[in-house]
């Protein structure tokens, strides 16, 4: 049985390190899209968070402001 060639193997190697790079390369763009998703959700919920407190907010005091007056 003959040994493969240098070049070959080199050639090989080379295949299998592109190939990786690819992969790689997908996996990245991937992260970077779920966080930019994940920082949009993020405001999201703040928004909504802060709105809820506001309206409650303006609830009870109108509320309190009924009842005083």
């Amino acid at each position: 049985m003959q040994m493969p060639s240098l070049e070959s193997r080199v050639a090989s190697l080379e295949a299998v390190q592109a190939q990786i790079n690819e992969r790689l390369g997908s996996i990245e763009n991937r992260l970077t899209a779920l966080e930019n998703q994940q920082s949009s959700n993020f405001r999201w919920l703040v928004g909504i968070v802060i709105s809820t407190q506001l309206t409650t907010q303006i609830t009870l005091g109108t509320l309190i402001l009924v009842k005083l007056g």
